[in-house]
């Protein structure tokens, strides 16, 4: 299969608007995608600008469309705001949407617990285990501590 690199605005619009069509994607990583298709940069800086304008591109709502998603999945915030740098986002604008003291990540973090395991362990090691899983998905201790809270009380 031959490459077909784009060499005018209108054929890199086009693939920007096949590729959001699709789903949500962060700016940067609309630009990667378009300069793999052999885009020059002048055009595809043209043609962002242009898609944000008409809004069909907007990094706030791949933001929040990440957001809901990985947390609907059972990660945690720290998890999520590593990924979103992943896509070099703005750093701000990534904390305006990830509120780590907000009580709904110790909810989420409860059930994700109480999801994975079945009852709460007393022994140190199974403990841990608990522990570790929710750290490892991105929660903080302060929201683990919370969600073993929870759970230690709902088998109480």
């Amino acid at each position: 299969m031959l490459l077909r690199i784009l060499t005018t605005e209108s054929e890199v619009y086009q693939a920007a608007i096949d590729y959001l069509s699709r789903r949500e994607h962060a700016s940067q990583e609309l630009k990667s995608k378009l300069k793999a298709k052999g885009a020059d940069d002048n055009l595809i800086d043209v043609v962002l600008t242009r898609v944000q304008t008409l809004g069909y591109q907007s990094d706030e709502r791949y933001i929040e469309m990440i957001i809901r998603s990985r947390k609907a999945r059972g990660y945690g915030p720290n998890y999520i705001r590593q990924m979103l740098q992943q896509f070099r986002l703005d750093s701000s604008l990534i904390d305006a949407y990830i509120d780590s003291r907000n009580p709904e990540w110790n909810r989420c973090a409860y059930q994700q617990l109480s999801k994975k395991f079945k009852q709460p362990e007393t022994e140190f090691k199974l403990r841990q285990k608990q522990q570790q899983h929710l750290y490892q998905r991105g929660f903080s201790p302060e929201q683990i501590r919370s969600a073993l809270s929870l759970f230690d009380q709902a088998f109480e």
